[in-house]
């Protein structure tokens, strides 16, 4: 273990210094509802608003792609990466392989004897999968494994314990108002701040502090402490019988960054803000294409309604 990854271990399970408490996640998302409901204001008929990071990514640096309809969905290597390279580090962690590139293959393999065998479908890609030749899944291999590697690489896992969570269903919450808007939050890591023998719900899942772990592309832009935010306000609001998530770690392997915000009242505030101006602009999309129905995501980034499948099926990671 390095020392950068025993330091940045440390880091994400510190106590809390300033954990968010109730009447302040019940301000902030009194400010959302408000803040929503007056961008969605005109809005004309159609179907759901649905907000992502990389939504709020593009209402910033393209404000003009934002409310456009998505491209058909077809399978590619890059839309793979993830949810191979998720089952990739998850193999690791509980110790059935040495490093990613070792995993990848036979988890792959693996999954298409499934699909084969019974039909099942872990990751949904298995029939194109296996329709490939021989250097579309080197390629599929490639991608999954430059994906897991960094991510396998940032921590010492075994100070995570069992409480560590990889992949998952995204977090999800439905703004309430006159039109539906929800928000999604994708999380690659989610860990237990607790220590062991804290207090634990019915199912003995430990309840108190979490952190959160994003994979991106690119590199961290100004922004990026809000925009990490963004993914505690979205847990922090499904889930409100547990606490706001404490903090979040980002990775940008592609740019070797990494960049950690301890989360309060007014970074979840800006994220709402955040979120209503994304919500503002697919308004006036929608309202200057009216023929426009269905879901209107801006989330493709990054994997959003596309990556894993996401554009035809949910991702099951």
């Amino acid at each position: 273990m390095s020392h950068s990854t025993g330091t940045r271990t440390d880091a994400l399970l510190a106590v809390p210094p300033r954990p968010v408490g109730d009447d302040a996640r019940a301000r902030v998302r009194d400010r959302l509802v408000d803040g929503v409901a007056g961008a969605v204001a005109g809005l004309p008929p159609g179907g759901l608003v649905e907000v992502a990071l990389p939504s709020l990514r593009r209402a910033r640096s393209r404000p003009e792609s934002v409310g456009l309809a998505e491209p058909d969905f077809a399978w590619k290597p890059v839309f793979a990466r993830r949810s191979l390279g998720l089952a990739a580090v998850r193999a690791c962690v509980e110790g059935r392989f040495g490093g990613p590139a070792a995993a990848v293959g036979p988890l792959a393999d693996r999954a298409v004897d499934e699909w084969r065998r019974s039909g099942w479908r872990t990751f949904h890609w298995e029939p194109w999968f296996d329709g490939l030749g021989a250097g579309g899944r080197a390629a599929v291999l490639a991608e999954a494994t430059t994906w897991a590697t960094p991510l396998w690489a940032a921590f010492d896992w075994a100070e995570f314990g069992p409480g560590v969570v990889l992949g998952g269903a995204d977090d999800q919450w439905t703004c309430p108002g006159p039109r539906a808007v929800r928000l999604k939050g994708r999380c690659e890591v989610r860990v237990t701040i607790d220590p062991p023998g804290g207090p634990a719900d019915t199912t003995g899942t430990a309840v108190g502090a979490s952190a959160l772990v994003s994979v991106s592309g690119g590199s961290p832009g100004g922004d990026w402490p809000e925009e990490l935010s963004y993914l505690a306000l979205v847990a922090g609001l499904r889930s409100t019988d547990r606490p706001v998530p404490a903090r979040v770690l980002g990775l940008w392997p592609e740019a070797g960054a990494h960049r950690m915000v301890e989360v309060d009242g007014g970074l979840l505030g800006a994220a709402a803000d955040r979120v209503v101006t994304t919500v503002a602009l697919t308004a006036v999309a929608r309202s200057n294409a009216p023929d426009v129905g269905g879901t209107v995501s801006t989330a493709s980034e990054e994997g959003f309604g596309v990556e894993d499948g996401a554009a035809v099926e949910p991702a099951l990671v």
